[in-house]
């Protein structure tokens, strides 16, 4: 080779292959399906809230019952006087009340705790009966909200955010740890989740009641309830992970963001959700969460029990499944049939130590 000649050497290409291209169009019209389903579900669940169904007590004469009960929307329940009429709005057996106590007066009895837009919705059907009555119309809030939410929104934003570090945390864990073999492994996993959970509701408390002053007065109410959600929800996606693998539990992470959130039913209330929606709004943890924060902090603990029982339920059934993928990794179910793979183990340490793999029949079997 001449000195004047330098040898060509051969530059990387850095242009993307077929595949690559491939992949990140894959990917693009993954995240715009994503996000179109996220905004198709709050719009189709928030846009146009309509009242469906309303649960109503009615304290009042005869004809005043009956003309309540002509509204297709409301369901009622005839009670005896005010005070039982509040106690049914109170106790969150319905959802308003309708209470002639005077001469000429309605009384529309309403829970701003249960949520903003179910109380004007409720209010508005009660002056629409008053006038139509002629009757004058007052309103009496037995579950007022705060000053600093008066919306009562807070209480939606502190779940539906707490989901997303939940199911976020409990992914980057299992990433982190890899796939748990072993009881002790599960103990360590489960631990951490706990403590996660219990970082996240302590952190989420301090700023709703202390900082911002939305949810006073029940800080360990309120705790407890924001504990229990953030372990379902991690709960359920750690369980969903070691049973099924990853890709299951990113469905199950999409059904909660794009479908639970929006069954929540926080910015409009219950009563004013689509069917497909109150439907999901019994089983998704989100509308427990919701429900169960709100009975906690506007209603001394009034009709807990349903939202306890179902997150519950989800933490539990994340538990089931992260044990029986914990027992099924370690063996400890092995088929009797696996007797040889045992014996052969014990008789070859000295040899190649090659033993049958788990549900695995030698050939002689």
């Amino acid at each position: 080779m001449g000195k004047h000649h330098t040898p060509v050497t051969d530059k990387p290409d850095n242009r993307p292959s077929r595949t690559d291209i491939r992949n990140m169009a894959l990917v693009m019209a993954a995240l715009a399906v994503f996000v179109i389903a996220m905004i198709a579900s709050y719009s189709g669940a928030f846009a146009k809230p309509t009242l469906h169904q309303m649960a109503v007590a009615v304290a009042g004469p005869r004809q005043l019952v009956d003309v309540v009960r002509d509204q297709d929307a409301l369901t009622v329940t005839e009670v005896a006087d005010a005070a039982a009429a509040h106690d049914q709005v109170f106790g969150r057996e319905t959802d308003a009340a309708f209470v002639v106590d005077g001469p000429g007066h309605l009384d529309i009895v309403v829970a701003g705790g249960g949520g903003r837009s179910v109380a004007s919705a409720a209010e508005q059907v009660g002056r629409t009966i008053a006038a139509d009555a002629g009757l004058t119309a007052d309103v009496t809030d037995v579950a007022p909200t705060t000053a600093a939410d008066p919306q009562g929104t807070v209480v939606f934003y502190a779940v539906i955010f707490l989901s997303i570090g939940a199911s976020v945390g409990a992914t980057i864990f299992g990433t982190m740890m890899g796939a748990v073999r072993k009881p002790s492994t599960l103990a360590w996993r489960t631990l951490s989740l706990a403590a996660y959970a219990a970082v996240l509701a302590g952190g989420v408390t301090c700023y709703v009641d202390v900082i911002l002053g939305a949810l006073t007065g029940h800080t360990w109410q309120v705790f407890g309830a924001l504990f229990l959600y953030a372990m379902a929800v991690a709960g359920a996606v750690t369980g969903v992970a070691a049973a099924f693998g990853t890709i299951a539990s990113a469905a199950l992470t999409a059904f909660l963001v794009i479908i639970g959130n929006a069954a929540a039913a926080g910015p409009v209330g219950k009563p004013l959700l689509s069917g497909f929606y109150t439907t999901f709004n019994a089983i998704v943890p989100q509308g427990s969460g919701v429900a169960l924060l709100r009975s906690v902090e506007y209603f001394g603990g009034n009709a807990a029990m349903t939202p306890l029982v179902t997150l519950a339920a989800w933490a539990g059934a994340g538990c089931v499944l992260a044990v029986a993928a914990t027992v099924i990794r370690s063996g400890a179910l092995g088929s009797p049939l696996n007797y040889r793979a045992s014996h052969d183990r014990n008789h070859s340490r000295g040899r190649d130590r090659a033993v049958l793999r788990p549900r695995v029949l030698s050939p002689i079997d």
